[in-house]
């Protein structure tokens, strides 16, 4: 018995060090970047290791930056969980790769 309160206290310390980051939105517009997530409570919040946030006190973190991210991905760190996220809207149409085709065009019966 003793051996099994060990492990569930070992767990629950384990998930308590540990903070899960979930995105809700990503997105680049209008020449403006915003991120919206949830982490832990009152969590420090670090996006690119440059801008910096706290979760509130019910782990919601929003990031509205003058910035776009060169690969149009971003890292976010909260205590010792990191997640990457896509950032919708930042490629322009022009930046978008248009796979080529090897295969002939089809022309219309006649």
């Amino acid at each position: 018995m003793r051996t099994l309160c060990i492990v569930i206290l070992f767990i629950f310390g384990m998930s308590a060090a540990s903070a899960e980051i979930r995105i809700n939105v990503s997105r680049y517009e209008n020449g403006r970047l915003t991120v919206e997530g949830t982490t832990d409570p009152n969590e420090a919040v670090t996006l690119d290791s440059k801008y910096k946030t706290m979760s509130d006190s019910g782990g919601r973190f929003t990031f509205h930056l003058n910035y776009k991210p060169d690969l149009c991905m971003t890292d976010i760190d909260a205590g010792t969980d990191v997640y990457s996220a896509v950032i919708a809207g930042c490629l322009l149409p022009t930046e978008v790769a248009v796979p080529e085709t090897d295969a002939p065009s089809a022309k219309p019966p006649g």
